[in-house]
């Protein structure tokens, strides 16, 4: 009996037990950060999840143009969306993109519908328009999530529209586009656009400014 408890009280027994403590703290605390390392990866994974959900939203307008489908386009977008128009045709333009919008240094404020309605009447000027990628549409993984496209836009000027006749030119334009897409409701609700011109979009802004001067 006071054999066994002087084994049991040795320093060798002391010393085992001492390891087994320090090896049970070390798993407890690997567990713990790997736990946590395990709910923060799936936290990014949901993020990563959610900015490609962006990115679609922003592939689906650009489908939308290519298959001339207005329901396609007006579905990537609330009631209204803010227009930034770097390269404008006109730096006052009130009316241009949108009848009933509101313009400001800010951007412009358009109606969706105007917007797509916009968007119909350019592809009926070119009815075998087709939009591709030079890059993107890719969203940023800081905040705000803009997501970006490089694009290029080719096809004939064919079909009559806004009241133009078509010169049955090719044309061939390209821009970049930053998009700003709400992350619950996945809408554009901003765009800021830099971007090369048309012919017809060139025709249509001269017949738009000598309609204003005839109203004078």
């Amino acid at each position: 009996m006071l054999a066994a408890e002087s084994e049991a009280l040795s320093p060798f027994n002391v010393k085992r037990v001492v390891v087994l403590l320090c090896m049970i703290m070390a798993t407890t605390r690997l567990a713990a950060a790997f736990s946590a390392s395990a709910t923060s990866s799936s936290s990014a994974t949901m993020n990563i999840a959610k900015l490609q959900q962006m990115e679609e939203t922003v592939r689906r307008y650009f489908q939308g143009v290519n298959d001339k489908d207005p329901s396609m386009i007006a579905s990537c977008f609330g009631d209204a969306a803010k227009i930034y128009d770097v390269c404008a045709l006109r730096r006052n333009d009130n009316d241009t993109a949108s009848s009933g919008s509101s313009s400001s240094c800010h951007g412009k404020l358009v109606p969706s519908t105007a917007l797509v309605r916009r968007c119909m009447d350019f592809v009926a000027a070119h009815p075998d328009c087709c939009v591709d990628f030079y890059y993107g549409p890719e969203c940023g993984r800081s905040e705000p999530h803009w997501v970006v496209a490089h694009w290029y836009e080719t096809g004939t000027w064919s079909g009559s529209s806004c009241n133009l006749a078509p010169n049955y030119e090719p044309m061939a334009v390209e821009g970049q586009t930053r998009f700003l897409v709400n992350p619950e409701t996945l809408h554009i609700e901003e765009l800021v656009v830099t971007r090369t011109f048309t012919e017809w979009e060139k025709a249509l802004l001269l017949q738009q400014q000598s309609s204003e001067q005839d109203d004078e």
